[in-house]
């Protein structure tokens, strides 16, 4: 009889049982019967999993000893994620406040600090609602190349750092001078077919032809369907860009159809702009060997934290457009505070050495959630005003504190 993988183990010194995994881990029961029974991890999500199921076993009462084993992971596989870079490895990450959920701002911090709704709403209400620093105007500009200009750009960055805040103002700038084709296959889109829905070529195909001409019937032949769009980007007198969102989801052989389809036949200059927005891994993606001919063309371009005298001036705009002020809420050393908690330590394996670096996570949506949850923990206390004491002894778990 085989020895029990040290997983199997584990669960059964836990008491826990293999469904309980799949669920808790987010884990089909195929691959939680293969890596408890055989330690065989897929080889596309390995990393990805083994943080899931690390991460769950120590909510259950796992220690960091316990789960050492599942984060010893191999050279990347073909199809992995890969790092930031080829020397560098993160292998921690320390600040559980980068992780909050969506938060509501309480009545009782409302009515603490004469609020009339949340400054921090993520639903913003038009144009002049988004703040924009001096990098994100530079992000915006490059979005208004792609489209204007038939440039290839691909914009990533964390999840709340603002990408589609700018697409949706880039759209209220540009209005009639460009035709922007956004096709709805990229909601919960995946990157294969056993995950989900994938973004094919032919849905962009037919996401161009409705945007220019919704009563052009579509060709049903391949030759005949490129010529078809190659002819209808021709004659409509405005550029024309393909917006794809989600875009670090995109299958291979479609991000590779991508270069063929702006050099359809219009002599030295492209037939149309490229917008790619996606995460951190869509920088990943477009340094893979199967579509370096795609990233070399790419213009890629990272969305940037806030930085501290940012971050301030961020948080006095949502006020006011919340009609309130921000410095009867917040004194600024609490702004200061509030900055420090929106670094996270990392350790980062460089070379095979492992070193602690900061980094920072203060994008718009963290900043938010960050704001709202000390807001309401100093209103619990019946703090008049937020001071840097309070900023620095609030935590997710609702330790309290005070001025």
């Amino acid at each position: 009889m085989n020895a029990p993988t040290p997983l199997a183990a584990l669960l059964a010194r836990l008491d826990l049982t293999q469904s309980a995994l799949y669920r808790g881990a987010g884990l089909s029961r195929t691959v939680a019967s293969r890596i408890v029974c055989h330690d065989d991890w897929p080889r596309r999500t390995e990393r990805r999993d083994r943080q899931a199921v690390a991460g769950w076993l120590q909510v259950q009462g796992a220690t960091e000893a316990d789960v050492a084993f599942l984060k010893r992971v191999g050279p990347d596989r073909a199809n992995d994620p890969t790092p930031v870079s080829p020397t560098e490895v993160d292998v921690n990450n320390e600040g559980t406040e980068m992780l909050l959920d969506p938060q509501t701002l309480s009545q009782r911090a409302r009515e603490r600090y004469g609020l009339r709704r949340n400054p921090f709403e993520p639903d913003l209400e038009g144009p002049d609602d988004v703040f924009l620093t001096v990098n994100l105007r530079e992000r915006l500009l490059d979005m208004e190349s792609a489209v204007l200009n038939r440039r290839f750009v691909a914009i990533y960055g964390e999840s709340g750092s603002g990408k589609t805040t700018l697409r949706l103002l880039l759209q209220s700038r540009i209005a009639d001078q460009a035709i922007v084709v956004r096709p709805l296959t990229t909601i919960g889109m995946a990157d294969n077919d056993r995950k989900g829905q994938t973004l094919r070529i032919d849905d962009i195909y037919h996401a161009i032809v409705d945007s220019i001409d919704p009563t052009e019937p579509i060709k049903r032949k391949r030759e005949a369907r490129a010529r078809q769009i190659g002819a209808l980007v021709a004659e409509v007198g405005k550029p024309v860009c393909i917006v794809i969102e989600e875009a670090h989801r995109m299958p291979l052989v479609t991000l590779q159809s991508l270069k063929g389809l702006r050099e359809n036949d219009n002599g030295f200059g492209p037939s149309l702009g490229v917008l790619l927005i996606g995460h951190q891994e869509l920088d990943t993606l477009l340094s893979k060997p199967q579509v370096r001919e795609v990233g070399q063309r790419a213009l890629r371009c990272e969305m940037p934290p806030l930085g501290r005298a940012e971050l301030r001036d961020y948080m006095a705009h949502r006020f006011a457009r919340a009609g309130a002020d921000l410095a009867k809420v917040f004194e600024p050393a609490a702004i200061d505070a509030l900055a420090a908690r929106l670094m996270r330590e990392q350790v980062k394996r460089v070379g095979g050495v492992e070193k602690k670096v900061q980094s920072n996570q203060a994008y718009p949506l963290h900043v938010g959630n960050t704001a709202v949850a000390v807001m309401n923990f100093a209103a619990s206390l019946g703090a008049p005003t937020i001071c840097a004491q309070t900023v620095a002894e609030w935590n997710p778990a609702g330790k309290k504190g005070g001025c």
